[in-house]
């Protein structure tokens, strides 16, 4: 439920100077000589073995779903191919990597991970987390800026559509005492059907906000095109553009990010009516 109705615009995923990229799992980290990814990895499913072209386990160590505990599925057969490295600007000691192992019977999300490794003094795995609500799940790779020094923001993008519908979530991800932590979900969806088109596209920016960490803003821009398509009766949507925002901010007494906008609530209940 997704593409070419529904059009995100993540002006932002900062994982800063240096982008995400692919590697292989014989390539070596960065700076730390004799480590490779697979080697990384083996911290991730101890029992991960080379294979020709790339490498198996069936031991997975614990782990949580960033969207809660009902969303969690352990992949049937743990394969893996390669990952992608997100360093962590400012912070050599530190790396995100993500990854597919492969999908769970029944599960509806795509078997996507993210890895919080420490590099130094010696690596290890600090935290693991599954990550994806729909059938198609990818991470970001546009460069927002930081939420504070050593701390990216991480936007996890699930979707899948049919004929007349596209549907997506975006997870808006940070890294908090060595954790993953998930702000907030933003639901988007588009339509078509006759005579009117609607798509909803989601900008997400960060600004400074005398906090620990900046602020949030998130605004999805909805859209409603007509056509001339003779509908007969049909009840049509008026045409013209609708805008939602809302602001995260860092609540020192919650610890956590909070919002005092009910628009992007709002507009959840209104796309999961027209589902």
């Amino acid at each position: 439920m997704r593409p070419h109705l529904l059009l995100l615009a993540c002006t932002l995923w900062l994982l800063g100077a240096t982008q995400g990229r692919a590697a292989g799992l014989d390539d070596t980290v960065p700076a730390h000589p004799g480590l490779t990814y697979f080697e990384l990895m083996k911290r991730v499913v101890p029992d991960l073995t080379r294979t020709a072209d790339g490498a198996t386990g069936h031991t997975l160590v614990p782990f949580t779903h960033i969207d809660g505990k009902d969303m969690k599925a352990t992949p049937d057969a743990i394969a893996l191919k390669a990952v992608d490295v997100l360093p962590i600007p400012g912070d050599a000691a530190r790396i995100v990597l993500s990854f597919d192992l492969g999908v769970a019977e029944g599960s509806l999300a795509g078997g996507k991970f993210l890895a919080l490794f420490a590099l130094a003094p010696s690596p290890r795995l600090l935290d693991l987390v599954e990550i994806g609500g729909d059938r198609f799940v990818d991470v970001s790779e546009a460069k927002p800026p930081e939420l504070g020094p050593g701390t990216p923001l991480i936007l996890v993008e699930s979707s899948h559509d049919n004929s007349n519908q596209s549907y997506e979530l975006t997870d808006m991800i940070f890294i908090r005492n060595g954790k993953f932590a998930l702000i907030d979900t933003v639901f988007t969806l588009g339509d078509a059907f006759c005579g009117y088109r609607r798509t909803q596209s989601v900008s997400i920016t960060t600004v400074p906000d005398g906090m620990p960490y900046r602020a949030v803003r998130v605004v999805v821009r909805q859209e409603v095109t007509r056509s001339d398509e003779d509908c007969s009766d049909a009840k049509l949507p008026t045409a013209g553009t609708t805008t939602y925002r809302a602001t995260y901010r860092w609540n020192p007494h919650r610890q956590t990010f909070t919002t005092n906008s009910r628009e992007l609530t709002r507009l959840d209940e209104i796309n999961r009516k027209r589902m």
